[in-house]
């Protein structure tokens, strides 16, 4: 999966102080997916289907998602998307990052993808807002989770398959 991909790239070298952290890469182009890095290594779970943010739940009775379900972060986001509602595709963006933060207790979130780097300031702040409710209703103190833009945009993607193809040969553990 790209996103995974990427997350890989980010991990062996595109992110300061990443190595041996766990972060969620949360990619929103004309899909929304996710690469998850615990502990340093990219978590693709027992079926490899880790990291298929866009289809969690989060609507009951939501308009249907080209998956068969109601109420997906992706249909919802992309919908906010495309009426051009960029803070309400953050906010929703932004409690689905909560719900992954709540559940593997990560150190950063990184989003990219086209949609992203079309408005990057609104979706680190309307993520970030949403992040920093949530740390002060859990008592963390107001720590919240920080989210940044990930760097080299969608060259990350690219270097991170290169990773994946070239570990074999030398040696990467986590790939």
């Amino acid at each position: 999966k790209d996103t995974n991909a990427a997350a890989l790239g980010l991990a062996v070298g595109g992110e300061e102080g990443a190595a041996g952290r766990s972060f969620a890469y949360l990619h929103l182009g004309t899909g929304l997916g996710a690469g998850l890095v615990i502990d340093g290594s990219v978590h693709r779970g027992a079926r490899t289907g880790a990291g298929e943010f866009g289809h969690q739940v989060i609507q009951l009775d939501g308009p249907l998602c080209e998956c068969g379900n109601r109420g997906c972060v992706e249909v919802l986001c992309l919908g906010a998307v495309g009426r051009g509602e960029v803070a309400e595709a953050a906010r929703v963006l932004g409690v689905a990052a909560g719900n992954l933060v709540g559940l593997l207790d990560i150190d950063v979130v990184l989003l990219g993808g086209r949609t992203v780097s079309g408005a990057p300031e609104a979706y680190v702040s309307g993520v970030g807002e949403v992040l920093g409710a949530l740390a002060r209703r859990e008592g963390a103190g107001g720590d919240a989770v920080p989210v940044r833009v990930a760097p080299r945009g969608e060259r990350i993607v690219a270097e991170g398959a290169a990773q994946l193809l070239l570990a074999p040969l030398f040696g990467r553990g986590d790939a």
